[in-house]
């Protein structure tokens, strides 16, 4: 049986699974992403495909194609990643050539991990189904992904998606960048004020304790995912926002955002074009599910 060995590239850990072509995960882990540079990160990921060969060698399968998620400005035609990223020494030269040289000559595909995210919940996740949507993702900063027509959309230089640039609000004279919104940087602001430490999720147990300056910044947030998401519909018109990272998993984080784009809306008349925002499916593992299916399809 022909299968795949998927790799995730973070900047913290590199996941990897083996899957076939349904993808029907088996044999997933991890291990932290080197920071040694290149030659280690290709030991390590010659480690996993050496023990997974010889896993597979007893059960009369074989590892087919190696498909990669990468954080940067993927070009998928030439392997190479542009940009900039966490993981600085993967960038600028054919780094699925180097892969497959060390992967047994295998063939290697490699795509952007935000249209990966996107094209995982578009194949088997919160997205099946759909032939235009827009993937959100938030963690420390704001990414994303967008599909028209079942097909990533990617702009001029691979950059389409970054929606983390977008101006969505004020703080005294200076606009602010979605990303610099993000429940991530609202804690730092949070321990600026204060001096007391706090994550995104303690954030919201303080705002909700009633807490004033948490209140504020929480505030603060959902006004710019308002303004950010409204600006994505207005120029999309897309079918589905996915929004994941881990603040997706917040069952309430939805229905606060809904609030403030209904009051929006209302002051501005724009109601009509209410998108549908739902959370993803796959949590951290939309990258491999996208990963392979870039793989498979080429998308």
């Amino acid at each position: 049986m022909d299968l795949y060995l998927i790799f995730d590239l973070g900047g913290t850990s590199v996941k990897f699974a083996v899957s076939d072509k349904d993808g029907e995960f088996d044999s997933t882990g991890s291990f932290p992403t080197p920071k040694e540079g290149m030659e280690r990160m290709l030991e390590e990921m010659g480690r996993v495909y050496e023990t997974v060969q010889a896993e597979l060698k007893a059960a009369d399968s074989r590892i087919a194609g190696i498909a990669v998620s990468s954080p940067g400005a993927v070009d998928i035609r030439t392997g190479v990643v542009g940009g900039i990223s966490a993981i600085p020494y993967i960038h600028g030269f054919p780094f699925t050539e180097a892969v497959s040289r060390r992967l047994s000559g295998l063939p290697v595909s490699i795509e952007n991990d935000g249209n990966c995210a996107a094209l995982g919940e578009l194949w088997k996740g919160a997205a099946a189904g759909r032939r235009n949507m827009v993937s959100v993702v938030c963690g420390t900063g704001i990414g994303g992904s967008i599909v028209l027509d079942g097909r990533v959309y990617r702009g001029k230089s691979n950059n389409a998606g970054e929606f983390g640039n977008y101006l969505v609000n004020r703080e005294g004279e200076q606009r602010r960048t979605w990303s610099s919104c993000t429940m991530v940087n609202q804690a730092k602001r949070y321990e600026a004020l204060t001096g007391r430490s706090a994550d995104g999720r303690e954030l919201f147990r303080l705002a909700e304790a009633g807490d004033s300056d948490a209140v504020r910044l929480v505030e603060e947030y959902y006004e710019a995912m308002a303004v950010g998401l409204f600006q994505i519909q207005f120029t999309l018109d897309t079918e589905l926002i996915v929004l994941g990272g881990g603040i997706s998993e917040a069952p309430f984080v939805i229905p606060e955002i809904y609030k403030r784009m209904e009051r929006l809306a209302e002051d501005a008349e724009f109601g009509f074009l209410m998108p549908e925002i739902v959370p993803c499916r796959f949590g951290n593992k939309a990258n491999l599910y996208g990963a392979l299916y870039c793989h498979l399809y080429r998308r």
